[in-house]
């Protein structure tokens, strides 16, 4: 595939090639129409409202069965709450698959996922690094009573007679 970007192409080329992914957007298109999608029909607003009046429900329950259980116990105990999730999020979301075979190459995007990590791994190390270097410095210097300019450069040039 890679071959084939880097060859130049005539000009009847390009046109045969165009025509040709206009042919395959097509019948992709048809592909897609054809079929009558499986399924159930999109809920209504009732369906909706019942769901969240069955799930307040079982959460007050919940509530109560354990404020029950409260009334009874006698020792402490770790907190049994979860986190509870919106149920609209599915219905947000705004990136939406695309049906092209030359666009979604997920190879490429989990490699150039990789390799952000790592840059940033790899920031992240040599800062760390940093510190704790710049903190052994700033201790050598309180140890040994460096206050100014020429008294650092004396002590770096000692320091480096003796290595």
């Amino acid at each position: 595939m890679l071959n084939l970007k880097n060859v130049k192409l005539s000009a009847e080329e390009q046109e045969f090639i165009k025509e040709y992914r206009q042919l395959e957007e097509l019948e992709r298109e048809k592909g897609i129409k054809f079929f009558q999608c499986v399924g159930d029909p999109p809920h209504d607003t009732p369906f909706v409202q019942a769901l969240e009046n069955r799930r307040e429900l079982m959460l007050e329950d919940k509530a109560d069965a354990m404020r029950a259980q409260d009334c009874h116990r006698f020792s402490t105990e770790f907190d049994r709450d979860k986190v509870l999730v919106d149920t609209t999020a599915l219905s947000d979301l705004t990136a939406k698959p695309k049906w092209d075979a030359f666009e979604n190459n997920h190879f490429a995007m989990r490699k150039r996922l990789v390799s952000i990590f790592l840059r940033a791994a790899n920031k992240l190390i040599c800062r760390l690094r940093a510190g704790k270097r710049l903190d052994s410095i700033k201790k050598f210097i309180h140890d040994q009573g460096i206050r100014s300019r020429e008294e650092m450069k004396k002590t770096v040039a000692e320091d480096f007679k003796k290595a």
